[in-house]
């Protein structure tokens, strides 16, 4: 949508991922003119199109930490919003798959920081109990704890119900306006984007891998953002039966892999770790070499 920008917004959030569209869509219920702008041609076109899916409890997050807390308020309020809008959502729940003497003695650590986080459904089970919730899992798994709660969402719906209940509220959405240079003064600040000015008073940097470039444009030079590449690799359909449940290995130094079902396509898919980038990824999907992460995933 590109709406005339000739009026003053009292808002302007840029990135229409889903941070941006749930704040647009939350500053909308007040009495403010808020425009949403995004660089692409569509919503959640960035990385909040391209993620696992998980709908996340946060039991694994350091306690006591803002992430901790967010995440757990974080789950409650997209559950909540979800069930009222009909966004698809798969209670599989998960388990922490330990394959070695050093994963299995971790699980009694990572319930107690599940529960001092306010999580207090995992339980830690043997390997018999690991091969009965998931029977196609390779040999050699010792033991596991289960997460009741872990769920998967379809994060596309997510971020076109966000963005459609933020319009559907006075909200502007502006695409293709993809934030170039900034200028502020006493009465506010421009947005000079690539479709033409954007005069607003307030704005929300919501612009995900890009919001280092933003604070840039302001002049600051506050924060670096350090893009870590996820590959996830979607198998055919016909694999969806094998597991119907968010299979984690217990961490360690490496990321996090996964293996789960998105409810959307009903196919199953594996992380391997993620790698380090120094810059941003450009749009699109890209070919990358995963031999190693099959090896990894085989398991």
């Amino acid at each position: 949508m590109n709406a005339p920008t000739s009026d003053v917004f009292d808002v302007a959030v840029i990135g229409a991922g889903i941070v941006g569209s749930a704040i647009a869509r939350e500053l909308s219920g007040y009495q403010l003119s808020v425009a949403l702008l995004e660089g692409r041609d569509d919503v959640g076109d960035g990385t909040s199109k391209a993620n696992t899916a998980i709908l996340h409890t946060g039991f694994d997050a350091k306690p006591g930490t803002l992430e901790s807390t967010m995440v757990s308020r974080g789950y409650e309020l997209l559950s909540d919003y979800a069930s009222r809008t009909g966004i698809p959502v798969e209670h599989t729940g998960a388990i922490l798959v330990a394959w070695d003497d050093e994963q299995l003695a971790a699980l009694p650590g990572l319930k107690d920081k599940a529960e001092a986080n306010g999580y207090r459904r995992c339980e830690i089970v043997d390997a018999a109990a690991v091969y009965a919730a998931v029977p196609a899992l390779g040999p050699g798994a010792l033991g596991g704890l289960t997460v009741p709660d872990e769920s998967i969402i379809c994060t596309w719906t997510v971020n076109l119900a966000l963005a459609t209940d933020a319009v559907n509220r006075g909200t502007t959405l502006l695409t293709d306006h993809r934030v170039e240079r900034i200028e502020t003064d006493a009465e506010g600040t421009t947005l000079h984007t690539s479709a033409g000015a954007v005069r607003t008073r307030w704005v929300v940097n919501a612009a995900g891998l890009g919001a280092d470039v933003i604070d840039n444009l302001f002049g600051f030079s506050r924060f670096t953002v350090t893009p870590r590449r996820g590959e996830l690799i979607v198998y055919d359909k016909l694999a969806r039966p094998l597991v119907d449940k968010i299979v984690l290995p217990v961490p360690t130094s490496r990321a996090r892999e996964f293996w789960s079902a998105p409810p959307s396509t009903a196919t199953s898919c594996s992380a391997p770790p993620r790698r380090t980038s120094q810059t941003a990824p450009p749009p699109g999907p890209r070919r990358v070499d995963s031999s190693s992460s099959w090896k990894r995933v085989a398991r």
